[in-house]
């Protein structure tokens, strides 16, 4: 009789896809000014808009966000620094096995800066991935 030695649990992928970037200012269009007064995005609708463009890439199943700093504030103070025009993000994620989970995190990354810069208007700086679980595929119905 053999019996399987225990395994550990294996540590979770972290993959970070985006390099610091140097934000520009924010488009004129995006900045609200026309209307009578600034407009506050508080950091959890933040997340929430973040964790559903990140569910909208094929092969992620769930996503969730961490914190996040501040809110965002529109138009910008004018002595804002090109670093406070800029979102960092934290991502932790569950990929659909066997999918490929460079090439998930990638476009999830390219995704997601996208959706934050057309929902929020500003542009993503930092953003890391961290894939947590793989949630087998489901099985398809012909």
């Amino acid at each position: 009789m053999t019996t399987a030695a225990p395994t550990a649990p294996m540590a979770p992928v972290v993959v970070t896809t985006m390099p610091a970037a140097a934000a520009s200012p924010p488009d004129e269009s995006r900045t609200y000014r026309d209307g009578p007064g600034d407009l506050r995005i508080d950091p959890r609708v933040i997340r929430t808009l973040v964790a559903h463009a990140a569910q909208e890439v094929d092969g992620v199943t769930r996503a969730s966000v961490g914190p996040i700093a501040r809110a965002i504030h529109h138009p910008a103070p004018p002595s804002a620094p090109a670093e406070q025009l800029a979102i960092d993000l934290s991502l932790s994620i569950s990929v659909e096995y066997p999918r490929p989970l460079r090439t998930v995190a990638e476009t999830l990354a390219a995704h997601v800066a996208e959706r934050v810069e057309d929902l929020l208007g500003r542009k993503v700086g930092d953003l890391s991935v961290r894939v947590d679980h793989l949630q087998p595929a489901r099985e398809r119905v012909h």
